[in-house]
């Protein structure tokens, strides 16, 4: 295939423009211009109209399989009150026979009236015969009724698990929120979809990703149930996209059969489990993110450890050994510094190859750990659209003092580290255009404020590096991925606006036209390859 006429941004070393592609074999054969190379007899020859062109757009740190099971469960996005979630919850109990589970996702306290966590005594009202556990947005709380409680055998003498809440009320009694790892008594009895479901579920999830320009993620936390989905769906074709997957740590059997396996890689590399996924603390949402002073809103919380400094020692060290890159989620600063602390070690202790150890979010920054990232050879992976989604309330957690460290994209980009971009979705949204917009401006999409810390912004070109090459770098897969360079993977992008140079305000609608994993097309917005015309 020739792609021509286009203006081409191939994101090498040298920033170099091309207006022409060629591919063969699934790989970047030509990049340059039309003049200096003759299409071959029969090669399919597609006009871009003048359209621009990215490498792949990957997001550094997805949740396929928590996306796949959102599709199986309630949606409670958007509710704007306890009693709107419980309303939905109360229509799909109406269609469910007697006993059967209500699972959801994505309810978030933050847009209701007075910010407050909602009690199981609401969902017992309009599903008293039901086990409800809804999730809040973030994945670090649920939100569960009587009859999951009494499923999971949770009452008032059962005691907090290591890293995780059980939210009481003044006499002792569980009130149906369940923070961080005490989520996990649930999980434990709370029913899986059937293959045949998740399998349907990660294919219509797939094609959501390619819709909105992306050919690649990095999954943070996969299970074995979910990665045997994506190898039947490799084995029948059905998998158009690439994964590289951080297998969960917190799931011990994952962890055991990946340890004694190794890192491996599927269907040419559509599918590569090449790293391990730690959990140091929870999240700023539900005030689980670990903190060096306690939460402003919430004195006395310094928020939750999930896993002790020498634990995730011990692990990085482990996984090291076999082959694994380690990333670890930290969003607060206690998290990160714990974090960081942990690695040193470990480095100390292995020999210092490019082990390009990562840690997820560093969402709450001290300003002594900001220069430790580049020191240790640490990436940063983090996620622009938290940053305008959490604007709005950040500043009464953590105050004015520490919100100087939130979000710290220039601070860190200064020492000369790279920041692999994401979204963790499904608690945002997976399209990378959103987050490409939020680095640029720190605003968000309704554009209605004039930008938060803007002295923290990306360029242009670093947010969308942060989406090619540098997230390529965070993989270990720059020999094959991240640029459009001869001899690299044929993953090209091409969009309905260039996203470089169009007016900010039109980035978060910028959207795929044409889109090839590999050489192959896997999404169109047009007739056919030949034609000229783009609808």
């Amino acid at each position: 295939m020739l792609l021509t006429n286009g203006r081409i941004y191939t994101f090498d070393s040298r920033a170099t423009i091309a207006d022409t592609l060629v591919v063969r074999d699934g790989r970047v054969a030509f990049a340059g211009r039309r003049a200096d190379v003759n299409a071959a007899p029969g090669e399919d020859i597609v006009d871009l109209g003048g359209r621009a062109a990215l490498p792949g757009l990957v997001d550094a740190h997805g949740h396929l399989m928590h996306l796949a099971r959102v599709r199986l469960t309630l949606d409670l996005r958007g509710a704007d009150s306890e009693e709107a979630a419980a309303r939905r919850v109360a229509e799909r109990a109406a269609r469910l026979p007697r006993g059967e589970w209500i699972s959801g996702r994505n309810w978030d306290q933050n847009l209701w009236p007075g910010a407050r966590f909602p009690s199981g005594a609401t969902l017992d009202r309009v599903a008293p015969d039901h086990p409800v556990a809804l999730v809040r947005i973030d994945g670090h709380a649920t939100w569960a009724n009587s009859a999951a409680l009494r499923a999971a055998g949770i009452a008032r003498a059962t005691r907090d698990p290591d890293g995780g809440l059980i939210v009481r009320d003044a006499r002792g009694e569980p009130t149906g929120l369940l923070v961080d790892g005490a989520q996990r008594l649930l999980h434990a009895v709370e029913p899986r979809p059937t293959d045949e479901q998740f399998d349907r579920a990660v294919r219509e999830c797939l094609a959501d990703c390619l819709a909105v320009g992306l050919t690649g993620i990095h999954e943070m936390g996969a299970e074995l149930y979910a990665l045997a989905s994506y190898r039947r769906l490799l084995e029948r074709g059905e998998f158009p996209f690439r994964n590289y997957v951080a297998v969960a740590g917190r799931s011990k059997s994952t962890w055991e059969h990946y340890r004694e396996r190794g890192p491996e890689r599927l269907g040419d590399g559509r599918l590569a489990i090449g790293a391990l996924k730690l959990m140091a603390d929870g999240a700023l949402g539900s005030r689980g993110a670990a903190l060096h002073e306690p939460y402003c809103d919430d004195p006395g919380n310094t928020g939750l450890v999930l896993m002790d400094g020498p634990e995730v020692e011990r692990l990085t060290l482990e996984a090291l050994g076999r082959g694994f890159q380690v990333c670890v989620h930290a969003i607060g600063d206690r998290a990160n510094t714990l974090v960081l602390d942990a690695f040193e070690r470990a480095l100390a202790r292995t020999p210092r190859r490019d082990h390009r150890l990562r840690i997820e979010h560093a969402q709450i920054l001290t300003e002594r750990d900001v220069p430790r990232f580049r020191h240790l050879g640490v990436l940063p992976s983090m996620q622009a659209t938290h940053c305008t989604s959490d604007m709005a309330w950040a500043a009464e957690r953590l105050g004015p003092e520490r919100l100087r460290g939130a979000y710290a994209w220039r601070s860190l980009l200064a020492t000369g580290v790279t920041i692999a971009g994401g979204s963790d979705f499904p608690v945002e949204s997976p399209n990378p255009f959103h987050g490409i917009h939020a680095a640029v401006t720190r605003r968000p999409r309704t554009n209605d404020n004039h930008g938060w810390q803007p002295e923290q912004r990306m360029t242009r070109e670093e947010a969308v590096r942060s989406f090619t090459t540098w997230n390529a770098f965070a993989s270990r897969q720059e020999r094959d991925l991240g640029s459009l360079e001869v001899g690299k993977q044929a993953d090209v992008v091409v969009l309905s606006e260039d996203v470089v140079t169009c007016d900010e305000v039109l980035i978060p609608e910028v959207r795929p036209v044409l889109t090839l994993v590999g050489g192959e097309i896997v999404y169109r917005a047009f007739s056919a390859p030949g034609a000229s015309g783009f609808r």
